[in-house]
């Protein structure tokens, strides 16, 4: 091992982390190495939710206390296991890195990767999103709000023929998913999502707002259904977070939605893997109980 590098062997590959002693979250003294040996070991489990979809990758090489950056295009120096992914955006095409490995999660980590953000599309259909994400948003720390939110999805999508699943953010809120058969594209499926997010302000509007504005938003939960767009993307499932404590988005079953402990960053690297560990991912079979998206617009639409 030479001197401020540690080599770490995953899946027959060999992985060089530079400056391993490099504190990424400084107030935790959590290092860039402890930081690449979290991924590592969360790897079975957080890779099935990336592999085949583009990945935004957000670095920070001095840490969360300096400004990071987001990366879409795969680097030049991307070792060959790490797989490349071309996807149309508005402004063109780009390449992006795809994690179908654990050796390419280690790697990217060990690149300064923070936070990934994979795409709501697969490489089987890049056109064609398998689920629809509505982000539960809050404009402050009242996280009541966000659960009640929460609870009237729970109950609208099986209305319309979906099966619902929540995680926490990492950061403030909730992300409730369903997921749907690659029957429309990013616009159709935005739709659907907009109009679920105008049933539920509709529902309780002193509680949710669907105002980009933040100021205008006042105390209300903002209704973020543009994450199905096309090239968007969201928060991976036990991807860390670039905030204090390095809470980790964690997918929860919905009757964990009354621990009064829950809020967003309940659980951070160095606690989830205890969870992993007696629970498994409860996203595990998430794309088995895929539904018709149309199917489920001519219900809303009943409504």
């Amino acid at each position: 091992m030479a001197k401020g590098i540690t080599t770490l062997e995953v899946e027959g590959e060999s992985i060089e982390v530079t400056s391993p002693n490099k504190l990424l979250f400084p107030d935790e003294q959590i290092s860039k190495g402890e930081l690449v040996t979290y991924y590592r070991d969360v790897a079975p489990f957080m890779v099935p939710h990336l592999a085949g979809r583009p990945l935004t990758l957000h670095c920070f090489p001095s840490g969360i206390a300096a400004r990071g950056y987001f990366q879409k295009a795969a680097q030049e120096h991307f070792p060959a296991y790490v797989h490349r992914l071309a996807l149309a955006s508005h402004s063109g095409e780009t390449v992006y890195a795809v994690a179908d490995n654990a050796a390419t999660l280690v790697f990217l980590a060990s690149q300064n990767c923070l936070v990934f953000h994979p795409c709501h599309v697969h490489r089987d259909s890049l056109a064609r999103p398998d689920l629809v994400i509505i982000d539960l948003d809050p404009s402050d720390d009242d996280f009541s709000k966000v659960r009640h939110g929460a609870r009237l999805l729970r109950d609208l999508f099986p209305a319309l023929g979906l099966v619902p699943f929540v995680k926490t953010t990492g950061s403030r809120g909730l992300h409730v998913v369903a997921p749907i058969h690659r029957e429309l594209d990013c616009d159709g499926v935005s739709e659907f999502a907009r109009k679920v997010a105008q049933y539920l302000v509709a529902c309780d509007p002193a509680r949710f707002t669907m105002d980009i504005n933040k100021k205008k938003r006042g105390d209300r939960v903002f209704v973020d259904y543009l994450r199905n767009g096309q090239a968007q993307t969201a928060v991976a499932p036990y991807s860390a977070r670039a905030l204090p404590c390095a809470p980790v988005a964690v997918p929860i079953g919905w009757d964990e939605l009354d621990d009064p402990e829950l809020d967003a960053r309940r659980w951070h690297v160095r606690n989830v893997r205890e969870r992993l560990w007696e629970f498994g991912d409860l996203w595990r079979d998430l794309h088995s109980h895929a539904r018709s998206l149309p199917d489920a617009c001519e219900a809303l639409a009943s409504l």
